[in-house]
């Protein structure tokens, strides 16, 4: 079971974040587009399971395309549609996981020695780690903190997007962190980025961006955290004989 759970889980975060650039989500109003966005779906889902089931990969599609049709059609662009969205996608999962719990053993996959089978779960964990933490924390954090005033922000001008890109990188980091076993570099890591983020910010006036800042940073790190301590014991599943 625990194979087709990674397996689902992984296909269904590469198709919905690297796969779903920002240009797909805003055409999704059109059904054809939502349809192709399905699509990627059922196709990243036959590559990693090595098959086609068909009665697994009809609830697949047919959920997902319920699913986003609600969230695009009848919701706000909010935290709330996002969690739900995301909350009944994993459910599935894990239905389908419960109900189909050999299909990883009848596909090609299965045909490849232990040890190769060892390394394709390996990688689909770390894989699954990293987008979670990355593109979908990116997501998650732009969402919980799009209802604060960040007037005070905009008022000091920094690198396009280089706020984003801060994030993706303290949480790669994080995540290199807990898997190398070294969570006290973490520490370091809020230290630092505090010192360099805060140091310029000395004006009564600016306390605004400075709470804004604070509430970012340790959502991103409290996320990149949980998903590199959840992958971390992903791996040691996988990988029981050694530390991860």
């Amino acid at each position: 079971m625990t194979e087709t759970l990674l397996i689902l889980l992984t296909a269904h975060l590469i198709a919905d974040f690297p796969l779903q650039p920002d240009w797909l989500i805003r055409r999704k109003r059109h059904f054809m587009v939502l349809l192709a966005h399905a699509a990627i779906v059922a196709g990243v889902a036959i590559v990693l399971l090595g098959g086609w089931p068909i009665t697994l990969l009809l609830i697949l599609i047919g959920t997902h395309i319920v699913m986003d049709a609600i969230k695009v059609y009848l919701l706000p662009d909010t935290l709330r549609a996002f969690l739900l969205d995301q909350a009944v996608h994993i459910t599935v999962i894990v239905g389908l996981a419960v109900s189909f719990p050999n299909v990883f053993w009848m596909g090609w996959w299965a045909a490849m020695p232990n040890a190769a089978q060892t390394a394709f779960l390996v990688g689909l964990v770390l894989i699954s780690g990293l987008i979670a933490s990355l593109p979908m924390g990116a997501i998650l954090i732009r969402k919980l903190t799009a209802n604060f005033d960040i007037q005070a922000v905009d008022q000091i001008e920094g690198l396009e997007n280089g706020g984003r890109y801060i994030g993706l990188l303290e949480r790669a980091l994080v995540m290199l962190l807990i898997l190398i076993g070294q969570p006290a570099g973490v520490g370091f890591l809020i230290t630092a980025k505090s010192i360099l983020r805060f140091g310029d910010v000395r004006e009564t006036s600016q306390r605004k961006m400075t709470e804004y800042i604070i509430i970012g940073t340790f959502m991103s790190f409290g996320w990149g955290l949980l998903i590199a301590v959840l992958t971390r014991i992903a791996l040691q599943h996988w990988l029981p004989a050694t530390s991860a």
